[in-house]
Parts: C-alpha cells; structure tokens; sequence
C-alpha cells in the first residue's frame, strides 16, 4: 500500500520551515527563563513571593521567556508529523502532539500569575499577598490546570520522540533524553538549566530535521519516494 504526505506540496516548506524555528528556538528561551529565574530561600508561599518581588524586571523577563517558550512548542511540535512518510509511528506520534500542545498551551497561560505574585508584596503587605497566592493556589480547578500542563507539556513529549524514532526520524536516544531534568535535577540543582537545555535537545533535532526536510532537493526527492511502501523507514542520519 502507498501514502501520500500533504507535507510534499509547495505549501510543506514554509510549514517546516515555521516548525523548524519554532522547534530549535523554545529550548533556548526555556534555558534562558530558568537562567533568569529569581533565587528563592525557601519553599514556603511567603519565600517565592519575596523572589518574584525582589526583582520585579527579572520575574517579567523570565516568565516572557518561559510563556513564549511554551508558545513556540505548541506552535512548532505539529510539525513532527510532516516528518512521517507512512504509517510507522504515526498513531503515537499524532498523540504525543496532540496532548503536548494543550499541555503547552495551559503551562503558557499559567505564566500570567508571575506578573500578579511578583507585584503584590510591592502594593500589599506580605502577609496579605501570602493569603491571597495560598486562596488562588488551593483552588482544585487551578490544580488540575496545573497538572495538565505539567502531564501534556513535559511528560508526554517522550510519546512525540518515541512515534518519530518508530518511524526512523530521530533515534530512540531522544525518548530517555527528555526525562533528564526529572532524574537529576533534585539531586544537581545548579546544573537545571544546563538539563533542561540537554532535555529540549532533542526538540531542536527534530527542528533541524524539519528545516533540511523544507529544501527543494529533499521534497523533491521525498516525492519521487512517495510510491515506496509506507512502512519504510525515514533514514535517521539525514
């Protein structure tokens, strides 16, 4: 049985194109956004407020870092699938880009809270704006946007890595790569954002693979292809 990738078209460059940038730039302002991250002494409500409001410009700078960081993934991982030739890979793939880009577009919408916590302690006493971030934060619904985010936007991203290496598009490698953070990060705090870095990596190799797959020559190519059987395999070192 043969497959036709819509991707092949006049209109697949400039969308892998778009995917590409968006892919390999979200790593760099995450990094940047937890390089930029206020210090915080402690784990306690009244702790993260006085960080965020100790220097006002910096929460802003990070959490815009950090809001269209989230923005680029849920823009760019759609692209994922215009790497897919066939069938291969395709169901776990469609999956992890679907359920990663509503968990990137809730942790997006959870940044706007930085802007209110970190000016409160600067128009309130402390102790209010500990009452008002402790009401807000105890809410169940806020908690399952939370979550949801946290599940969709981070944990399931390994399901796009894991469809594309199926499908021969990136190695299997990439699947363990993002949960870096995650194993490490408690145990070597400073290097979190070296670790996030590492962990998006594989983000920015499936941008660069977008980005050669948008050429004349390799869509050219691709569609002569596109007779082949739809479960061949993608070479992974192009």
């Amino acid at each position: 049985m043969t497959t036709t990738n819509t991707g092949f078209g006049a209109t697949g460059a400039p969308l892998r194109r778009l995917a590409g940038a968006a892919l390999i730039t979200a790593p760099v302002l995450m990094t940047g956004g937890m390089l930029t991250s206020p210090p915080q002494t402690g784990d306690s409500s009244s702790a993260y407020l006085s960080s965020l409001a100790g220097d006002f410009g910096l929460t802003v700078l990070s959490a815009n870092l950090f809001h269209y960081a989230w923005v680029l993934i849920a823009l760019g991982v759609p692209g994922a699938l215009l790497l897919l030739r066939g069938r291969r890979g395709r169901g776990l793939t469609t999956a992890g880009v679907g359920l990663t880009m509503f968990g990137a577009m809730q942790m997006s919408g959870l940044l706007l809270s930085d802007w209110f916590t970190g000016a409160m302690p600067g128009v309130v006493p402390l102790g209010d704006a500990v009452r008002v971030f402790d009401q807000v934060t105890a809410d169940p619904s806020l908690s399952a946007w939370r979550l949801s985010g946290v599940a969709g936007g981070v944990l399931l991203l390994p399901l796009v890595l894991a469809g594309l290496a199926r499908a021969g598009v990136v190695g299997w490698w990439t699947v363990p790569v993002v949960a870096l953070p995650y194993l490490a990060g408690p145990a070597v705090p400073v290097a979190g954002p070296v670790l996030a870095l590492a962990a998006y990596a594989p983000l920015m190799l499936v941008g660069a693979r977008l980005l050669r797959r948008s050429r004349s020559d390799v869509r050219t190519a691709e569609a002569a292809g596109s007779h082949d059987s739809s479960d061949r395999p993608v070479e992974t070192g192009r």
